[in-house]
């Protein structure tokens, strides 16, 4: 698979599309965000095994959502249960997945590790829990910044590693190794057009952010505004899935074709 090169202006385009076929099929993709929420809740009870469970299957269903955009831009009905398609197809690569979920576990660990290590601390940041009054107090702390920092800084080159991994694996039948390569050069070669596409969805969140304030200044009703907060926050968060179809098949030359 040939590697296309993207000029940086693309970045707002994926960003775009990604909006627009949330909007296209806003309901499918809460359904998603909830299946996939509730799921990782009910793992994340498990002590040690849960988030293992949950981090290692984050490729496949970032191939989930990647598969649900391409149903919406052909006109197709997306359901809940696209997430586990990838492998549930005949020729599913299940074996790939297994691999590419452990190595991601791995390298999340490894990044996590190092922000521990070089950020605040742990008993750092569990006394400005007990001292901080309540959740923006907590995030306001700048311990707690400086450990949200270093872990965002250290997870960043990991998620552009991995980013294209999944298409690649199960469209491209790429071996996880090759795959991984592929993947970073791609990400490293469009750097620019994905700083613009990470720059454009901090300003969604920002906005995002501000609509819930003036929501909660107009709705005197804190359950209600919280309720609001929740729907919104899933809509934007769906959307931002739905852009990894794009940001993928726009980084090689041929398109990804279904396995």
């Amino acid at each position: 698979m040939k590697l296309r090169l993207v000029p940086a202006r693309q970045g707002f385009v994926w960003l775009r599309h990604g909006l627009m076929a949330c909007w296209q099929q806003s309901v499918g993709y809460l359904g998603l965000m909830g299946m996939l929420t509730s799921g990782a809740l009910l793992l994340m009870v498990l002590p040690l095994i849960g988030p293992l469970l949950v981090m290692g299957a984050m490729p496949m269903i970032w191939m989930g959502f990647m598969l649900a955009t391409r149903r919406v831009l052909t006109g197709q009905r997306i359901t809940p249960a696209v997430l586990i398609e990838p492998a549930r197809v005949a020729d599913a690569p299940r074996k790939e997945w297994l691999q590419l979920g452990a190595a991601y576990i791995g390298a999340m660990f490894l990044a996590m590790t190092v922000a521990d290590w070089v950020g605040p601390g742990v008993q750092a940041l569990q006394d400005a829990n007990a001292q901080a009054k309540d959740v923006v107090d907590l995030i306001s702390d700048p311990l707690v910044q400086a450990d949200l920092f270093w872990r965002w800084v250290l997870t960043l080159p990991v998620a552009l590693v991995f980013w294209h991994t999944p298409a690649l694996v199960m469209w491209g039948r790429i071996p996880v190794a090759k795959a991984l390569f592929f993947s970073a050069v791609a990400s490293w070669r469009n750097l620019t057009a994905f700083a613009v596409y990470g720059l454009g969805w901090l300003g969604v969140a920002t906005a995002l952010g501000l609509v819930i304030r003036a929501l909660a200044a107009l709705i005197p009703v804190p359950a209600v505004t919280e309720v609001l907060a929740v729907i919104l926050g899933m809509w934007v968060a769906g959307a931002f899935y739905a852009s990894l179809y794009f940001t993928v098949v726009d980084c090689f030359e041929a398109p990804a074709q279904a396995s």
